[in-house]
C-alpha cells in the first residue's frame, strides 16, 4: 500500500526550511510520498481542514496509509518509520499529557474538552487519558474516510467552533465511539511536545525521534539540529563521564547499562540519547556523603533531595521511560522502587 506523509502548510505560518528538509529525507527513507497542501481544502478553521485531509490524500493517491503532520515538526534523521508500527486499519496516535507537571489524574482541560464536543455532537465522551497530541494522525484511507466524513458533518451543526481542542477531540471521541478497539498509541518519542519538555526545547541537539514545536515553544525550532552528525552530537558534550562509556560501547552497545550512583542527568541524558533502544539503570541516594556534590549536600541537609531527583526526571523527558531508577538511604541498602 502507497504511503504517504500529509502536511498542511497554510499560511501565515508556513513549514520553515528545515521541517520541509527533514520531512523530504523522512520520506526517502521510508519509502512514502509527501503531499504538502499549501491552500485551504476548505474556507473554515485549520482544525477543521485537518478533517478533510483524508479525503484530499484519497483523491490525488488513492488508497494509501496516511502519516498526518504538522508543519510545525522536525523528523531526526535516524527516525525510524512509525509506518511499521501500526497496520493501516488502526488509527495511531501520540498521547498528549507528556510532563508530570500536568494533570495526571481524570480531570483537567482534557476532560473539559471530551465533554464539551461530545454534547455538541451528541457523541459520549470519550476517556480523559485518551487524549491525543494532534500534530500525528495515522491511518488508513480505506478503513477511516467513512469516519472523516462523519466528523465534518458536524461542522455545520456545531457553528464551526474551534475552542477547546476541537480536532483533537472530534476524532478521539469518534474514534472512541466507532472503532475503540482499533486506536493504537505509539510511543511519544514521535510526537514529543517542546511546551511540555522546555529543557529540550532550549537544547538545539534533538534527544528523541520527531518533536513538536507547539505554542510559545515555536521561536527555538530555527536552532534545532534534525540532521544527526557522525559521531552524533551529544546535548550536552561537556560531561566527562560520557565519552568512555560511549568509547566501550562502540558499535556494539548493550542492552541494558548500570551507572551506579547518580545525581545529576547529563551522563544518563547523553547515553539514552544516542541510544534509542538502551535501558540505563541508576542509583539515587537520598543520604549526601562527603564526595557528595554540594548541591546534593545541601539537599540531603534540608529534606528536600526529592525535588532533586524530580528535577533529573524532567531533565530526561519522554527517555526517562529508559531510565530504571533504585532509591537508597545509603549506598549499602538498594531498594528498586521503579522503572521510569
Amino acid at each position: 500500500m502507497k504511503r504517504v506523509i500529509a502536511i498542511l502548510d497554510l499560511p501565515p505560518r508556513r513549514a520553515i526550511a528545515s521541517v520541509r528538509e527533514s520531512v523530504e529525507a523522512a520520506a526517502l527513507r521510508w519509502n512514502a510520498e509527501v503531499h504538502w497542501m499549501r491552500r485551504s481544502l476548505q474556507p473554515c478553521h485549520p482544525f477543521w481542514q485537518k478533517m478533510f485531509v483524508c479525503g484530499d490524500v484519497a483523491k490525488r493517491f488513492g488508497s494509501a496509509h496516511v502519516l498526518q503532520l504538522d508543519n510545525d515538526m522536525l523528523i531526526r534523521s535516524d527516525c525510524p518509520s512509525p509506518f511499521e508500527l501500526a497496520r493501516h486499519d488502526q488509527f495511531a496516535i501520540v498521547a498528549e499529557r507528556q510532563c508530570a507537571l500536568n494533570r495526571l489524574d481524570d480531570g483537567g482541560w482534557q476532560r473539559k474538552s471530551h465533554e464539551e464536543w461530545g454534547k455538541r455532537c451528541r457523541l459520549p465522551a470519550a476517556p480523559t487519558w485518551i487524549h491525543p497530541n494532534g500534530g500525528f494522525y495515522m491511518y488508513g484511507i480505506d478503513a477511516f474516510a467513512a469516519m472523516f466524513e462523519r466528523i465534518i458533518q458536524y461542522l455545520i451543526v456545531t457553528y464551526g467552533a474551534s475552542d477547546w481542542a476541537a480536532d483533537e477531540a472530534l476524532i478521539i471521541n469518534q474514534l472512541w465511539n466507532d472503532r475503540p478497539d482499533d486506536i493504537v498509541f505509539l510511543p511519544t518519542d514521535f510526537n514529543v511536545s517542546m511546551l511540555q519538555n522546555t529543557d529540550w526545547a532550549a537544547n538545539p541537539v534533538m534527544q528523541s525521534f520527531i518533536y513538536h514545536f507547539v505554542g510559545a515553544s515555536k521561536q527555538r525550532m530555527d536552532n534545532c539540529r534534525w540532521l544527526r552528525s557522525d559521531p552524533p552530537e551529544l546535548p550536552y558534550p561537556w560531561d566527562k563521564i560520557s565519552q568512555p562509556i560511549i568509547e566501550q560501547f562502540a558499535e556494539s552497545p548493550p542492552a541494558s547499562y548500570d551507572l551506579g550512583p547518580v545525581s545529576r542527568a547529563e551522563t544518563a541524558a547523553n547515553l539514552l540519547t544516542l541510544f534509542p533502544q538502551l535501558i540505563v539503570a541508576g542509583t539515587w541516594t537520598t543520604n549526601a556523603s562527603e564526595s557528595s556534590s554540594e548541591l546534593l549536600k545541601q539537599a540531603a541537609t534540608t529534606h528536600t533531595s526529592h525535588l532533586l531527583l524530580t528535577r533529573l526526571l524532567l531533565r530526561l523527558g519522554v527517555n526517562a521511560r529508559r531510565f530504571h531508577l533504585r532509591i537508597t538511604d545509603d549506598l549499602n541498602a538498594t531498594l528498586p522502587v521503579a522503572g521510569a
